[in-house]
């Protein structure tokens, strides 16, 4: 929800982060540092140069480092949005409490390369990790083969990142539109390879027990996603999906997540129609601007269902009473 000074859904503020400290406080928890995801995961937020300052400043109040993790910097793929990276300040609030990171390994897509970098003014802390790089450094021709890579800044200017971002906006539009014509309500962004969305109508109950047992659906479906419950998120039904893949898997994906969730939808209906009907709107998303809703799904009502209704529910319940399933398996017809 967008509450006091917030302007979008789950926006970080200095409002939230002070309280979160003082609740850690509360319990006995001595907080060392801020973790600042830009772009954010799994929402896909970038923070603007104002927040960056804002939250800097608050870690500096209250003598805390920073780790600013820009792991997707160059993973913004619309024109109409801007990244801002902390060094790109005119001056950092408390230069020795705040650290940088960024790895070839999201926007280079390369996982298998465990090749990143660390910048910070603090030489204890560049000490501290450069002891461990005895135990975990990066080998030689890795470090060769990645200097030669981000040596060629014209071609990862003019081709490679040209065609990654067309590619990433083209996946992202293809799975929105999707999201759109199943009247899904989600977190339209322009950076990162994921889409958090708002599954929160397909929970009866509204529990993170529901949550799992949808991700289980999921999962038996052959589509792994990721739910909020793995994010902390605090409350039931968000999940994010990744959509940097090629067209066909994201069509197929797109397929199953369809098939389950009309199937969570009529199940919903049928148990509704066996209990008092009641108007209960709680975990309905607002539509925003920030958060995208389409729905051609409507409310039943108190009146009598129709004979379609009647029909789905009639055919549920042949199905889970019938042992047609376990009679003809796929090895049968194999």
């Amino acid at each position: 929800q967008i509450t006091g000074t917030s302007t979008r859904p789950f926006q970080l503020t200095v409002e939230k982060l002070e309280k979160a400290l003082q609740d850690a406080r509360s319990e006995g928890v001595t907080v060392r540092a801020l973790i600042l995801l830009n772009p954010q995961n799994p929402l896909g937020d970038i923070y603007s140069l104002s927040e960056l300052r804002d939250y800097l400043e608050f870690a500096k109040r209250h003598e805390l480092h920073v780790i600013v993790d820009e792991i997707y910097m160059l993973s913004v793929f619309d024109e109409s949005a801007t990244f801002h990276s902390v060094l790109g300040m005119d001056r950092l609030p408390d230069p020795q409490r705040t650290h940088v990171m960024w790895g070839i390994t999201k926007d280079f897509a390369v996982s298998g390369i465990r090749f990143g970098t660390l910048y910070t003014e603090n030489q204890d802390v560049a000490d501290a990790v450069a002891s461990l790089c005895y135990f975990h450094g990066v080998c030689g021709p890795v470090q060769h083969k990645v200097a030669q890579l981000l040596r060629d800044r014209d071609w990862i200017n003019q081709v490679y990142l040209r065609a990654n971002h067309a590619r990433l906006k083209a996946a992202h539009t293809y799975v929105t539109d999707e999201l759109k014509t199943l009247g899904v309500p989600f977190l339209n962004r322009n950076a990162g390879f994921f889409v958090w969305i708002d599954f929160r109508k397909y929970l009866k109950t509204g529990t993170f027990e529901e949550e799992m047992l949808l991700w289980r659906r999921f999962l038996d479906n052959k589509v792994l996603l990721s739910c909020g419950k793995a994010f902390e998120c605090s409350e039931p039904g968000w999940f994010r999906i990744i959509f940097a893949d090629k067209t066909h898997r994201l069509q197929l994906g797109m397929q199953r997540i369809r098939k389950v969730l009309e199937e969570r939808e009529q199940e919903i209906l049928a148990e509704e129609k066996e209990q008092p009907c009641q108007s209960d709107q709680d975990g309905k998303a607002d539509s925003t601007d920030e958060v995208i809703f389409v729905s051609r799904h409507q409310e039943p009502t108190c009146a009598s269902s129709s004979n379609l209704g009647d029909l789905i529910g009639l055919l549920q319940q042949q199905m889970r009473s019938s042992d047609w399933l376990q009679k003809n398996t796929a090895e049968q017809f194999a």
